[in-house]
């Protein structure tokens, strides 16, 4: 304790930490970046939490000198590690608080700008060059364009040996980044990445890898937080992405791209002496992640509980179900990176900037959420038809041709519309014409069903 005291003295005090790496992008002329840096910092923040909470059960220990075992799996150093019991247990259970984030966005919208002012190695905030070998620092990755499941998550070898060191194993405790998301969720179309997919969602939800193979299992536990970007139409969100994943939109325009152009300019005639001072402040923001997570663990949080305005604003008509525990985390994370670092029970309480974050992330995640929605609104508007073919229609346009996706979505994503309605046509008396199938019909618009029909879903007025 004494070493990790007189480690912080050592690394000294630092300012807001939200409007340093504001002020920091700002002088490096990013563009369109101030409303996204402060989701970044509270997935950082959730990740410190998530450590407190879970890491004192961490099955990557190494094995003690002279003891049996094999420790060839362990990460002999790590910043988050300690061995107390967990502070926060909902219904009973040890949730997981980590927020990983997807940005979505057109190709040059600049979500790679903001991996790297992070994770980038040596000039990444995040960045610490003793992480993987002395444990002083967050293990940090932007990685690779092409990954398998088995490089991912890993394989066994005809003993029933996990061989080499899988990714997800690799970063337990730290940050890993994708420019390109498809680069995991496509790996799953491939016949020998085909469980990619499942092991993506269940290894960010709750941190599990469990994969059961002819020659033994594959199974640990990973607290790696996940930070990708991806393009428009390749966001996946019926698999589940979107309640796992905090999804930033990064729209481009005509105008942005003049900025970036603009931007480019003044970032070329930065001074010599600017940069010095630009380079002087990254090493002390640094400095900072380091110093607050030997504060978490030096000054552990012992309790935690949500202040009643931060409780009003969760059950809002216009924030859904799903999405309330992502939020509940933001709140979490912004409370775990203020500047004051104190430990003990921990109030998460509303301020301004806090409620100005979430209504900005809520506005952006509604953007993507309702994008696919608009468009079977616009295509189909005062159109009835069966429910099967509205089903076909969603799984051709939206769920890549997956008719049983597209039954879940269309449950999950229309059902809550005033204007969708599902009814069944009434029977017709014998003489009447050929009965046929009675099947459920649909109908996008304000059209006001009559015709004695036996409404299923929808409002309709």
């Amino acid at each position: 304790m004494l070493k990790l005291q007189k480690m912080i003295q050592c690394l000294g005090d630092f300012m807001d930490i939200f409007k340093e790496v504001s002020d920091f992008a700002e002088a490096n002329h990013y563009v369109d970046v101030q409303d996204k840096i402060p989701v970044f910092l509270c997935s950082i923040g959730t990740h410190l939490f998530n450590s407190v909470n879970k890491c004192g059960s961490c099955e990557f220990t190494p094995v003690e000198a002279g003891s049996e075992g094999d420790d060839d799996f362990a990460i002999d150093e790590c910043i988050v590690r300690h061995n107390r019991a967990p502070i926060y247990t909902p219904m009973s259970m040890i949730p997981d608080t980590r927020l990983h984030i997807i940005m979505r966005g057109a190709k040059g919208s600049g979500k790679s700008i903001l991996l790297q002012l992070f994770l980038a190695p040596k000039t990444g905030l995040l960045y610490h060059k003793d992480a993987m070998d002395l444990g002083l620092g967050f293990r940090t990755m932007v990685g690779p364009n092409s990954v398998t499941e088995a490089g991912m998550f890993g394989s066994v070898n005809e003993d029933g040996e996990i061989m080499g060191r899988p990714l997800a194993r690799e970063m337990c405790g730290g940050f890993l980044g994708f420019e390109e998301m498809s680069s995991l969720t496509d790996a799953s179309s491939k016949e020998h990445s085909i469980d990619m997919k499942n092991q993506l969602l269940t290894s960010t939800d709750n941190g599990r890898v469990n994969k059961s193979m002819r020659a033994g299992w594959v199974e640990y536990t990973t607290k790696y937080t996940l930070w990708g970007g991806t393009q428009p139409g390749r966001l996946d969100l019926e698999s589940g992405m979107d309640r796992r994943f905090f999804i930033l939109d990064i729209e481009m325009s005509p105008d942005k791209e003049q900025k970036y152009k603009e931007a480019q300019n003044k970032q070329s005639s930065v001074t010599p002496k600017e940069r010095a001072a630009l380079a002087t402040k990254s090493i002390l923001m640094q400095e900072w992640f380091v110093k607050r997570a030997l504060e978490v663990n030096l000054k552990p949080p012992t309790g935690i509980s949500f202040s009643e305005e931060i409780m009003e604003w969760m059950v809002r008509p216009d924030v859904r179900a799903h999405e309330v525990d992502l939020f509940r985390r933001l709140c979490l994370g912004y409370t775990m990176m203020q500047e004051e670092w104190k430990g003990g029970h921990i109030v998460v309480d509303m301020t301004p900037k806090l409620e100005e974050l979430l209504e900005s992330c809520l506005r952006m995640r509604k953007g993507v959420m309702e994008e696919d929605v608009n468009l079977i609104k616009t295509t189909f508007w005062n159109t009835e038809m069966t429910r099967s073919t509205l089903i076909k229609e969603v799984a051709n346009m939206i769920t890549d041709r997956d008719y049983q996706a597209a039954k879940r979505w269309v449950t999950s994503n229309l059902h809550p519309r005033q204007w969708y309605s599902e009814y069944k046509p009434p029977k017709k008396a014998r003489g009447q014409g050929v009965r046929g199938p009675r099947g459920v019909k649909c109908f996008i618009g304000h059209r006001q069903i009559e015709v004695n029909a036996e409404k299923k879903w929808g409002n309709g007025e």
